[in-house]
């Protein structure tokens, strides 16, 4: 585990972070990424293989925020639907950007592939799990949707979703049988490695206190260097910090929290999604689980409006939940937990903001990033590197969310009334 990388099962599995280098002085680029996740990564990747210069500051490590610490589910497509996409963007961008999704989970396998990336990869498919009745309309429509798209999916009544998933409660099911599981760590880590090999400069940690733009090329300060570059991509998320304190107050920070059991008997791991899904459910304080390379049950949820670490009744929540999910697991001794921020907006859809001339951020993956993230920074780094009117996705302008400042106590309200109404559609069938 590198100093002073938060505690995780991931932490403790990945294999070992490479080196980045130190920055001081001036760093000349074509691009300057802020942001080590998925989405930076991706991005430094694609863009250095095109044979851009490009320079990558991440304030803690490669992977240290919401890329390393996600559960690690890779999920195809959008949470808008193709039909939902082309109402509302227009036919053209609507298709070019349910492309985008439906194709995101298979380049994070050709990456993983290509690169040689060890990241404890699990192809078994993805089910979104219907909490209640009230569910099923939508998950039928969404269905038909993507069928017609071409995506490989399928409804699942609620006898086959008990099967498949080893618990009961849930009135049916979403199958994709594209998603998998793996340490997003150790993606995170052979996406920086595979950056550096195509010639990226990775700088970590350095944390970029400021941004201007100065004889029509972009300054990154970063303390005791800096970088100046063409364009600028800002990727850093829920850990925007105040580089930009617009961009902070467009995002509703919300942490996740998760735990994972120490390696379960074979006979508990055959009752538990046996067939070797990765699973989340329509909750509107999702609970999502899967089992890991080594048969640990890995269980999250919504954690506190704040912080790093998990708070205690949050972990005894999620455990709570994941223990009255799977009676097999209630003896089973708890042996990592964790938690991290993800970057919510306030109509829960992804954000690409223009900042002025080569200057584009991103916010609102919204907890869906391992795939995405990959495929948004695919995606930029064409644009960067061609024509950005081409992007397969909407440009948005930036709106700092009304009352930022009073956010905590609204969302406590939020989370609250959504905690009733999971209770309430929860029915059993």
């Amino acid at each position: 585990m590198s100093a002073g990388l938060p505690p995780s099962l991931w932490a403790a599995t990945a294999p070992p972070a490479p080196p980045t280098e130190a920055l001081a002085g001036t760093v000349r680029a074509d691009v300057a990424i802020v942001g080590g996740g998925f989405l930076g990564l991706s991005a430094a990747l694609h863009l250095a293989e095109a044979g851009a210069q490009v320079a990558l500051v991440e304030a803690e490590a490669p992977g240290w925020g919401a890329s390393g610490r996600n559960g690690g589910q890779v999920i195809p497509g959008w949470k808008d639907d193709p039909e939902t996409l082309a109402a509302r963007l227009g036919p053209d961008l609507g298709a070019r950007m349910s492309a985008l999704g439906d194709g995101a989970a298979d380049l994070v396998y050709a990456l993983i592939e290509r690169h040689g990336i060890a990241c404890d990869l699990h192809r078994g498919g993805w089910i979104h799990a219907l909490h209640g009745a009230a569910a099923i309309p939508e998950a039928e429509r969404r269905t038909r949707a993507w069928q017609a798209f071409g995506a490989p999916v399928r409804l699942l009544d609620a006898a086959e979703t008990d099967a498949l998933l080893g618990t009961s409660g849930y009135a049916g099911g979403y199958l994709d049988p594209r998603g998998a599981g793996l340490n997003p760590l150790a993606l995170a880590r052979g996406l920086a490695r595979a950056a550096m090999r195509h010639g990226a400069r990775l700088f970590a940690p350095a944390a970029a206190a400021g941004l201007e733009r100065r004889d029509g090329r972009w300054r990154v300060a970063v303390p005791p260097g800096d970088i100046l570059a063409e364009q600028v991509l800002i990727a850093s998320g829920a850990y925007s910090g105040e580089l930009l304190p617009k961009l902070r107050r467009s995002v509703l920070p919300v942490q996740s929290i998760q735990v994972a059991t120490a390696p379960l008997p074979e006979a508990v791991r055959r009752e538990i999604v046996p067939g070797g899904q990765v699973a989340s459910d329509t909750r509107r304080l999702l609970h999502y689980f899967r089992l890991d390379a080594a048969g640990r049950l890995v269980f999250g949820g919504r954690g506190a409006l704040s912080g790093e670490a998990p708070a205690p009744a949050y972990l005894r929540a999620v455990t709570t939940a994941m223990r009255r999910s799977f009676p097999g697991v209630r003896d089973a001794p708890i042996e990592h937990a964790w938690a991290g921020l993800i970057d919510i907006t306030q109509d829960r859809r992804l954000h690409v903001h223009r900042l002025g001339p080569g200057a584009t951020a991103v916010v609102g993956l919204n907890g869906r990033g391992v795939a995405q993230a990959t495929a948004i920074g695919k995606a930029l780094a064409d644009a960067l590197a061609g024509d950005f009117a081409a992007l397969p996705l909407p440009v948005t302008t930036l709106r700092p969310v009304p009352l930022h400042a009073l956010r905590l106590p609204a969302m406590a309200v939020v989370a609250a009334a959504y905690r009733l109404r999971d209770h309430i559609e929860a029915a059993p069938h």
